[in-house]
């Protein structure tokens, strides 16, 4: 389980992927072998609010991004 570092939403839809673009995302910043490392997930808005409160927030992540919020 790597620790989330950072989380928003992402609005530029350039960065989102064409075929959901109707659903919003998320950017989330994480720490993976002791590097950050950025990808996104679709809008989670329990995660948000977990993190937002200052709750420990995790995924689970390889070398080629999030597996698993």
């Amino acid at each position: 389980m790597c620790p989330i570092i950072g989380l928003v939403v992402v609005n530029d839809k350039r960065l989102l992927n064409p075929l959901v673009c109707h659903q919003a995302h998320m950017l989330v910043t994480y720490q993976y072998d002791g590097q950050s490392r950025s990808d996104t997930l679709l809008y989670d808005p329990i995660l948000l609010e977990r993190f937002k409160s200052g709750q420990s927030c995790q995924v689970l992540a390889d070398g080629h991004g999030i597996v698993q919020a």
